[in-house]
């Protein structure tokens, strides 16, 4: 079947469609650097100490990345309609697959992009997962077997002979296999991370809910929902599942598309390619964003305590209430780590409570 989208047509539509999502990618970049480096309580910057250096390099660098495929793509188009005056016009310069464009641009889509959020999602699961080993080992593998084969499809377009022979000939082939596997992988790996993160809050949030620690779905006084049915205010730990669902459904919407349209051969696959590597930084971002905000619940991320007022018979003087945590999730300020908000050094803090000496 014929592509009705030529390849010329699908660079200008992914140069437009990454341009715009880039747009978006800066707006969420210039909030996730304030909660990296902003202290809202104190307002001032944070000290060094405090700052969770692996999410912020993290971040930074999809952003590079997605900047450079950006550039790149522009770069492309130019050489591509206006510096390109050899035979076969701009379709000759775009499936020039040895051009060093297609090459770095390949290398910051495929190997380098993915292999950061993929392994920034293990991580997540990893650590919220108690540190547990053996629920990662799976995806570790399948992150490896990405990598491997992303690095395969990079040597195989530098070491062919000819542009025709990447085309037409077996390179063609194993290129083509190679990448769909590689897709898959990624595909399969976001799936079950993101659902061992989900399945781990979840059975954290119930057990609270069991034990008492926290109100379940508090109604809202005068507040109705659909069909007159009174709206619940959902938990933190409810609310993170919901953010972490949302933008792990984001990402693996357009990863789904992009691999969809490489196995069917359409050229629009171009265009969504482009666009996966920007959609893919907005979603780490905008985790870190939302859960930074602590959303609506009157309850606490991993543990909550109950503090219980009494008339004393003998007077009161300052004393200090260490916050223990009657359900445990992960060490003290690891999910917060985890998510990109918090140093996971962070000690534990105690409450300290003023009373006056009565009378």
């Amino acid at each position: 079947m014929t592509d009705s989208l030529g390849i010329s047509e699908a660079q200008i539509l992914g140069l437009f469609l990454s341009s715009v999502f880039w747009g978006m990618l800066l707006i969420t970049f210039v909030q996730v650097m304030k909660c990296f480096l902003w202290d809202n309580e104190r307002e001032r910057f944070k000290s060094a100490s405090k700052i969770n250096w692996f999410m912020l390099i993290v971040a930074l660098l999809l952003m590079t990345l997605s900047t450079l495929n950006v550039a790149l793509e522009l770069l492309h188009c130019i050489e591509a309609f206006i510096l390109y005056t050899g035979p076969g016009g701009s379709n000759a310069k775009f499936t020039r697959l040895k051009d060093w464009v297609n090459i770095l641009n390949t290398t910051c889509n495929i190997p380098l992009g993915k292999v950061i959020s993929d392994g920034v999602l293990i991580y997540r699961c990893w650590a919220v997962c108690n540190h547990s080993i053996s629920i990662i080992i799976f995806p570790i593998l399948l992150w490896m077997g990405y990598l491997a084969l992303a690095i395969f499809v990079i040597y195989l377009e530098v070491s062919a002979g000819n542009t025709q022979l990447l085309l037409t000939g077996g390179v063609s082939r194993m290129i083509t296999a190679s990448i769909t596997a590689a897709c898959t992988m990624s595909l399969v790996n976001n799936i079950i991370t993101t659902g061992m993160i989900v399945y781990r809050i979840r059975d954290v949030d119930r057990s609270n809910v069991l034990h008492g620690n926290q109100g379940h779905g508090s109604s809202i006084p005068g507040n109705d929902g659909l069909f007159g049915r009174t709206k619940r205010r959902r938990t933190k730990l409810q609310n993170v599942i919901r953010i972490v669902i949302e933008s792990g459904m984001m990402y693996t919407t357009i990863a789904l598309i992009t691999f969809i349209t490489f196995v069917v051969g359409s050229n629009s696959f171009y265009a969504t390619s482009d666009v996966e590597l920007q959609i893919l930084s907005i979603a780490f971002n905008l985790i870190i964003i939302r859960i930074s905000t602590r959303p609506g619940g009157s309850d606490s991320y991993s543990s909550s305590a109950q503090l219980t007022t009494r008339r004393q018979p003998h007077p009161l003087h300052k004393f200090t209430v260490a916050v223990r945590k009657t359900v445990d999730l992960t060490e003290p300020g690891e999910l917060d780590s985890a998510l990109g908000l918090s140093d996971p050094s962070t000690p534990p803090q105690s409450l300290s409570l003023d009373v006056e000496k009565g009378d």
